[in-house]
């Protein structure tokens, strides 16, 4: 199963994870059983947990302003969606404001968007460009600190892309992706193991602001995780010690919005 070499030696169980992790989630591994379809009808009250014998107290109503409006928008689209470019300006704020160095501290360290454990900030940003008015297709690697791009592969990735995600067609008409990965080893010398799973919630902040920011942005977006993680670890040439945690695709129109 292991696309790493035979006499890889590991030092932390994350790394023997990764080497045994199916070249593919299928579609009949992530399609809803069909008790699964009947809960996702029922009402988010009856899927919480509840402490029926304890004493409730309401919540005053929320507060409002213009983010929480678009918090409250927030959702990935579903149906087929018509072609949409991205442009150099929409994919660098999505990236700026997702996992770039937006500030500085008191002693000139560098923070980003995201809560990450010591600082360390071990994920990499992978964009793949399809359809850009500014931006030639291809692979890239995203720089934070130069708030550049690196290009690492020109071409056309369309049908690559659609061949290794699942559910990706072209009636989604993608214009972009993001392939997010994390080196959890930056930080496990002082973290050990839980280095892994803080690299695992700060990806999830990530996805949260790729859609957040999108939404802004007036660009569909959903998360996919269905994917051919071997063929995508291939193609990107990851090291041994970068391993791949979730993507983000970008197509038409944020849900809700015009078009």
């Amino acid at each position: 199963m292991s696309d790493l070499p035979p006499e890889t030696e590991f030092e932390y169980l994350y790394e023997r994870y990764h080497a045994n992790v199916p070249p593919l989630v299928s579609e009949s591994e992530l399609a809803p059983s069909a008790t699964q379809s009947t809960k996702s009808n029922q009402s988010s009250e009856s899927a919480s947990k509840q402490y029926r014998r304890a004493e409730r107290v309401p919540l005053a109503e929320p507060a409002e302003s213009d983010f929480l409006d678009r918090l409250r928008q927030r959702a990935s689209y579903s149906e087929p969606t018509t072609q949409r470019p991205i442009t150099e300006q929409e994919l660098a704020t999505l990236l700026t404001y997702s996992y770039g160095e937006i500030r500085k501290t008191e002693t000139n360290a560098a923070r980003r968007p995201v809560a990450s454990a010591g600082a360390y900030y071990p994920l990499e940003l992978y964009p793949i460009i399809l359809d850009s008015p500014d931006i030639d297709s291809g692979i890239y690697h995203y720089n934070p600190p130069a708030g550049e791009l690196d290009r690492l592969q020109g071409g056309e990735f369309g049908d690559w892309l659609r061949d290794n995600w699942t559910w990706v067609t072209d009636d989604d008409a993608v214009t972009a992706a993001v392939v997010i990965t994390a080196r959890p080893g930056r930080a496990a010398e002082r973290y050990d193991e839980m280095a892994y799973l803080f690299a695992a919630i700060e990806c999830g902040a990530v996805v949260q602001n790729l859609q957040l920011v999108a939404s802004e942005l007036g660009i569909g977006s959903r998360p996919h995780n269905g994917l051919n993680y071997r063929a995508l670890r291939q193609q990107l040439r990851l090291r041994n010690d970068e391993f791949l945690l979730s993507t983000v695709v970008f197509a038409g129109t944020a849900p809700g919005d015009s078009e």
